[in-house]
């Protein structure tokens, strides 16, 4: 099929990276020559700069900033194949223009790669275009796709939700989030949170109809954190309140420190201390391991933490790591005596070979260090009744 390229350049861009849209003759593109650049100019201009710092593209609708904002975190990286190192692998094909009136136009882009003739789909998406004082901005569907939801407002949190909502699991997931962020000393900010049935349902509301790298996943959560502002798009039915309250925790620490200095196995352990893991509540992991302990009478517990993080005190299709209970143990004692998580001990860095990081924080948090680690360990298990 003969395809040709629309190419302009936005003289208040700067630099454009990144792959101009390919357009078919076939797609019915608006009349107006005039819209029709601009449309297509701002297309371009906005996917050119999807790679860059949200609060940089220059193309957003404003108002519609934090959903578009999510949107950008799943068009990153789009043209590229990892597997076969190509940066500009898939290319964008303008697939429909739609006008929703005046001024207003729905939009689809398709990555996609010719494999020996044969079009290969990376991914679908669908973006709004609206045009504001004669220049066209782009957004997420997320609100025209949520037309005539409900909505609850329970604290700081708006649920948003198609039908019916539980209100016991809204009011549950209220309550953890105000617990986690008491733990983790996080400011009381605004979360709107959209509930899906799964995570094609949530990604559908926010512009996705198809991303390879989501294929034959059913459940899961979309967030984005800008301007002191939180947008969650719950894709959880799994569960009756449609959270997992481990992961609950790894999410709230994220939206308090930057996942590049978060220390996994102490993120773990307050997670299986606040949450649980796999549905199994922490009393139940903590008599699990106490149980281990007694059956390993001779367990070297620094030789185990330093060598062997992924060693598991139980099997099965629901597995739990020893590193993970001996922080979890470590945080509640410390939770028990100051109030809240150790900070110092997620924040310590990811980990490094001999852990020298954390047992400094470790030191600092707890007293314990290597030299009396294996004791102390001991001493935490053996004070759990």
């Amino acid at each position: 099929m003969k395809r040709f390229i629309i190419s302009l350049l936005i003289a208040f861009t700067g630099h454009v990276y990144g792959q101009p849209l390919i357009i078919s003759p076939e797609i019915n593109l608006p009349k107006d020559s005039a819209t029709k650049t601009q449309l297509i100019s701002a297309l371009n201009g906005f996917l050119a700069q999807k790679e860059k710092p949200h609060a940089e593209n220059k193309f957003i609708l404003q108002n519609e900033f934090l959903a578009t904002s999510m949107l950008l975190d799943e068009l990153k990286g789009m043209e590229k194949n990892a597997r076969l190192k190509g940066d500009n692998y898939y290319k964008p094909y303008l697939a429909n223009v739609s006008a929703l009136g005046d001024d207003v136009f729905l939009t689809r882009i398709n990555y996609m790669a010719d494999v020996n003739g044969t079009p290969v789909l990376r991914s679908s998406f669908r973006l709004m275009a609206k045009k504001v004082e004669g220049t066209f901005y782009v957004y997420s569907p997320l609100k025209q796709s949520t037309q005539g939801w409900k909505t609850k407002k329970l604290g700081n949190i708006t649920f948003h939700y198609q039908d019916t909502l539980n209100l016991a699991g809204a009011k549950n997931y209220y309550n953890t989030v105000s617990l986690y962020d008491k733990k983790l000393h996080a400011p009381t900010q605004p979360i709107a949170l959209y509930f899906c049935d799964n995570v094609a349902a949530a990604l559908q509301i926010l512009g996705v109809d198809y991303n390879l790298q989501y294929n034959g996943l059913a459940w899961g959560t979309l967030s984005v954190h800008e301007n002191d502002a939180l947008l969650l798009v719950n894709g959880w039915n799994a569960y009756k309140s449609r959270f997992d309250p481990h992961d609950l925790f790894h999410e709230r620490l994220r939206q308090v420190v930057s996942p590049e200095i978060i220390n996994r196995p102490v993120d773990e352990g307050c997670a299986y201390l606040y949450g649980g893991s796999w549905g199994i509540s922490w009393p139940e992991i903590i008599k699990m391991f106490k149980e281990y302990a007694a059956a390993n009478p001779n367990a070297d517990w620094l030789t185990l933490y330093i060598n062997e993080k992924n060693k598991n005190f139980s099997e099965g299709s629901k597995p739990l790591k020893i590193s993970y209970a001996i922080n979890a143990l470590v945080a509640q004692k410390y939770d028990k005596e100051k109030g809240g998580a150790p900070m110092d001990m997620l924040t310590c860095g990811k980990v490094e070979k001999g852990d020298e990081n954390y047992f400094r924080a470790l030191e600092k948090v707890s007293g314990i260090t290597k030299a009396n680690f294996n004791a102390e360990v001991w001493n935490l298990i053996r004070a759990e009744k």
